[in-house]
This record gives structure tokens, C-alpha cells and sequence, in this order.
């Protein structure tokens, strides 16, 4: 009679550590670590990492970007992920967001060297900044248009109110009646790859002002490039 409960003894005791095992390694991996940043943008590589539990203080703020300390280390995270930690104190993140806002969307207009004009709107789609833009040229013989869309990522914020971005994006060139701007075809749309820089400065809490220089190349067998500079304004929504 002694075997077999020894035998179901033994059997329970090892199924109960199988159990404890398997279940360690699954709370760790559905743990959350955040990352913390030596600056304030994407550009600037993870310092340190902190678990969802850390109680972290804010020291100041750049923008939409923290200064955080634990007590032990310091390290730069954006607004956006401070809803990951969860002992972070939920009226003062919101507090925060709302003195953040206006959001990311913006709404822009620029002029350019070639006496056209753009009209653009730029905001996260997917968690990446997209673009969607239209332009068009001047009226008459040498009338244009150009609606594009692509990938509008900021690289740099050396202060508060100054950032530098880059864009690329793809999209189609229409020529109108008797301009060859695009193409000497200009019955048939062009397929036209772009690329661009830019310098923005906030000069209040809903406005931007700043300059872009764009290259525009037909993906056609020509592959004319054009290049332009821009002054643009844009509105924080």
C-alpha cells in the first residue's frame, strides 16, 4: 500500500515543479521594459532600461520629451510612453499630455522657387509620421500639379523651439495643356520618387515657420531631377 501513494506522492510533487518552472519564464517575458534615451528624440540610443513597475520623477521637460530619474540613473522618454509605467501617477500624466497638446498633426502650406505652391498634411499614421502633399505649378503654358505622399521623421531638436526633419515619399506628376514640366508627354501622368530637408522653428505653441529644400526625380526613362527650396508654414492641430 506504501508504493503507490509514495509513487503519487512523488508524481504530484514533480508535476507541481514542472508547473513552478514553466511559469517563471512566462512572467518574465510578459514583463514591459522602457527604454530611456541619452537625448530628447528617436535619433539618441537607449541608455538604460526600466521595468512597467519603476517609479520614475520627472526632472524637466523638452518639448514632448522627459528628463527622468529613478534615483540611480537619468535618461530622456517621451511623452507618449509614460502611460507604460504604471506607478506613474495617472493625474500628473495627464496633466502632462495635456499641457503637450497640440497633437502631432499639423497642417502646412509652403511656396517655392518654381512660383508653385503646396499644401500639405502631416500626422502618425500606423505609430510613423506620414506626409500627404499637393502641389501645383504656375497657371498658363507652364501649368503643373503633384500629389505625393511618404515618410516625414524629425532627426534632430537641438532646442525647444528648432528641429530638423527629412522626408521621402512617392507620388504622381500631371502636366496640364501644353506643358512638358514632367514630360514631353504630357497627356500621361509621371511617376515621381522625392526626398527633402527641413529646418522648423515653433514660433508659438500652435504655429511653425521654416524652410524645406526638396529633389524631385521622374521614375521615368528620362529621370529629370528637380530641386526647390520652400518657405512653409504650418499650423499644430
Amino acid at each position: 500500500m506504501q508504493a503507490p501513494r509514495l509513487f503519487r506522492s512523488l508524481v504530484s510533487h514533480i508535476a507541481l515543479l514542472l508547473a513552478t518552472l514553466i511559469s517563471i519564464p512566462a512572467a518574465f517575458a510578459g514583463q514591459t521594459y522602457i527604454g530611456l534615451r541619452s537625448g530628447p528624440s528617436p535619433a539618441f540610443p537607449v541608455i538604460y532600461e526600466v521595468t512597467e513597475y519603476r517609479e520614475l520623477d520627472v526632472i524637466y521637460r523638452r518639448g514632448s520629451w522627459l528628463y527622468v530619474t529613478d534615483s540611480r540613473s537619468n535618461g530622456w522618454i517621451h511623452l507618449d510612453d509614460l502611460h507604460l509605467l504604471r506607478k506613474f501617477p495617472r493625474d500628473e500624466l495627464w496633466k502632462l499630455t495635456n499641457e503637450a497638446r497640440p497633437g502631432k498633426s499639423r497642417l502646412g502650406f509652403a511656396s517655392t522657387t518654381h512660383r508653385a505652391y503646396a499644401i500639405e498634411l502631416i500626422g502618425p499614421v500606423f505609430s510613423q509620421d506620414m506626409y500627404l502633399r499637393y502641389t501645383r505649378g504656375p497657371e498658363g503654358d507652364t501649368a503643373w500639379t503633384m500629389l505625393d505622399v511618404g515618410i516625414h521623421r524629425q532627426f534632430a531638436e537641438p532646442t525647444d523651439s528648432l528641429a530638423f526633419n527629412w522626408s521621402l515619399g512617392a507620388g504622381q506628376g500631371q502636366d496640364g495643356a501644353g506643358s512638358d514640366h514632367w514630360s514631353l508627354d504630357g497627356d500621361q501622368p509621371v511617376w515621381v520618387g522625392t526626398g527633402g530637408f527641413e529646418a522648423v522653428w515653433t514660433t508659438e505653441r500652435y504655429f511653425e515657420i521654416g524652410f524645406r529644400g526638396d529633389l524631385a526625380v521622374t521614375l521615368d526613362d528620362d529621370m529629370t531631377t528637380y530641386t526647390t527650396a520652400a518657405l512653409i508654414w504650418r499650423m499644430r492641430l
